[in-house]
């Protein structure tokens, strides 16, 4: 698979267009280049990073260090993002047409589902079904994931997420650094669009509510 063919098989995926319950033709704003050339949401949140990574400061880290950290700390602040949430505003859109917080927690447990059975592909040396996903069920998809978890509580939902992308780090840690330093690897690619999946809705929550310490 080179990494042209890695991004137009990107360029139609479901991660890509899959946002807070919008249509795919104003889905997200997260381009290619993103994943592939830039730096991993370097500084993104604005907030202060650990200085060393196994003895380097962050600068020196490589792009699948910089991934790893970014995967799980987007993951982190948008779980905190929404154990926030004031106990009234839950189940309330965050704009017309957009889904509650409850609905995000839903939509991402869903897809981290998804995301973790394409690592298992990638793993098993197999191109990951999810970068080929047809944009035309995108919508239906989001809906049908939405309504079949939204009648849980939102701390289940967070815990739900919590417990599963445990078990994908277990995943994660078997891919070799290559690949994450690897331009147009499908495994980047996953692991990128996937923390700014988070980024986005975490973003749209402070949005609403204002931001959250990550020290809460």
């Amino acid at each position: 698979m080179t990494p042209s063919s890695s991004r137009r098989r990107w360029e139609r995926s479901p991660i890509r267009c899959a946002r807070s319950g919008a249509s795919t033709a104003n889905g997200s704003s997260f381009r290619a280049s993103g994943v592939i050339d830039v730096p991993f949401g370097r500084r993104a949140t604005g907030r202060h990073t650990p200085s060393s990574a196994g003895g380097q400061s962050e600068r020196d880290w490589s792009d699948a260090q910089r991934l790893l950290y970014w995967w799980q700390a987007e993951r982190e602040l948008l779980l905190k993002t929404l154990a926030a949430v004031p106990e009234d505003q839950i189940d309330e859109p965050l704009a017309d047409g957009a889904w509650s917080p409850k609905g995000i927690a839903a939509h991402r447990l869903f897809w981290e589902a998804e995301e973790r059975a394409a690592i298992e592909e990638h793993l098993g040396g197999a191109f990951p079904s999810l970068l080929d996903f047809p944009t035309r069920r995108i919508d239906s998809t989001n809906a049908a994931a939405v309504a079949s978890l939204g009648d849980r509580r939102l701390s289940a939902l967070i815990r739900a997420v919590q417990d599963l992308r445990g078990r994908t780090v277990t995943l994660v840690e078997r891919i070799p650094e290559a690949d994450l330093n690897s331009q147009g690897n499908p495994a980047r690619i996953l692991l990128g669009v996937a923390l700014e999946h988070d980024r986005e809705h975490r973003r749209e929550l402070e949005a609403k509510f204002g931001p959250t310490s990550p020290d809460e």
